[in-house]
């Protein structure tokens, strides 16, 4: 596989970016001074197309588009072995968070991830019901992912031994889970929450 040069200029480099990063995680990019640690210990490192420490030189380098194209933010676990590894504090699972919440607000190549899809899924589930509705969950991401014939088998097995339900009651204080939800909306609007 052919290697694509990463070309350097005032254009491909956004500092802007890196600040929101900073700003969101709590931690500056800057202080990484490629050790590599991070990449050593991480549990995933070898299912990223870009390890941990190349997320932050990419960052440093203000290629933050190749870091949103690709999956390896969504790959990160967040069991912050980076965290505790790194010799100059550098929060990388929090870094992590922070490109994950940059890239579900960014128009982008990975806005759609199976990652992103589930999630919303998930939230949106809890929203309406209070709680998980697992059945829902598996069929909604399978329909909207275009996966169809997904888990086709399982659900049977699932449903025969108790595990999964057809139907599926509110949770009776839904009231109170929607009033959390709105002082998330409203922490976000005034800019106190990510």
């Amino acid at each position: 596989m052919k290697r694509k040069k990463m070309l350097l200029s005032n254009e491909t480099m956004n500092i802007g970016f890196v600040d929101k990063v900073e700003a969101l995680s709590g931690t500056s990019v800057r202080r990484c001074f490629q050790c590599g640690k991070c990449s050593a210990g991480c549990p995933m490192a070898s299912f990223m197309e870009h390890p941990p420490n190349r997320v932050v030189r990419l960052l440093q380098l203000g290629q933050w588009e190749r870091i949103l194209a690709g999956r390896s933010i969504w790959y990160c676990a967040s069991c912050e072995t980076c965290a505790t590894r790194c010799p100059n504090k550098v929060n990388l699972a929090a870094i992590m968070d922070a490109l994950r919440k940059l890239s579900w607000d960014a128009d982008g190549p990975s806005k759609e991830s199976f990652v992103q899809l589930a999630n919303r899924l998930f939230i949106d589930n809890i929203r309406t019901y209070g709680r998980q509705y697992e059945m829902r969950l598996g069929a909604v991401f399978n329909v909207k992912s275009g996966q169809f014939m997904k888990d086709l088998l399982l659900g049977p097995k699932l449903l025969s031994r108790g595990k999964l339900k057809m139907f599926h009651s509110k949770n009776r204080n839904i009231s109170e889970i929607e009033n959390i939800f709105s002082r998330i909306e409203t922490m976000r609007n005034k800019g106190e929450a990510p």
